[in-house]
């Protein structure tokens, strides 16, 4: 195994990490979603590997399908976009929280949204690599 084999596999290692964090985060908020901070910084992961990736195939030997390639950047700055206005919008929200001796209920997070499409758009994201030739 050559350096190049070696550092792409690092790389999907960790792509496929900051997937799991997206899916992991949203599935322990899931009865009240909101854009945690781990999954903006896993979409930031997942957005910087796939493109590292996507250099390291570009300057392999192989085929390059770019359409797939383009159809996942584009997915993977969806992702990004939707968990970083979903984490602004947690945060603004909690900043303006009544301090702990207040109650609040049945109110429902302002990043809900957000935190469905990030969730969402992640795993159309796998499945256009598994399913996508």
């Amino acid at each position: 195994m050559n350096a190049m084999e070696i550092l792409r596999e690092i790389l999907l290692t960790l792509h496929l990490v900051g997937m799991a964090i997206i899916v992991g985060g949203y599935f322990t908020v899931i009865r009240s979603p909101k854009v945690v901070p781990g999954m903006l910084h896993a979409a930031y992961l997942q957005l910087i590997t796939g493109l590292l990736l996507m250099g390291l195939a570009e300057m392999g030997d192989g085929d390059v399908n770019h359409m797939k390639l383009g159809i996942k950047i584009v997915v993977a700055i969806l992702v990004t976009v939707f968990a970083f206005i979903g984490n602004k919008k947690e945060k603004a929200f909690t900043a303006s929280a009544p301090a702990e001796g207040g109650v609040i209920t049945a109110v429902k997070s302002p990043s809900a949204t957000m935190a469905h499409l990030t969730f969402a758009f992640a795993v159309l994201n796998v499945l256009i690599a598994v399913f996508i030739h």
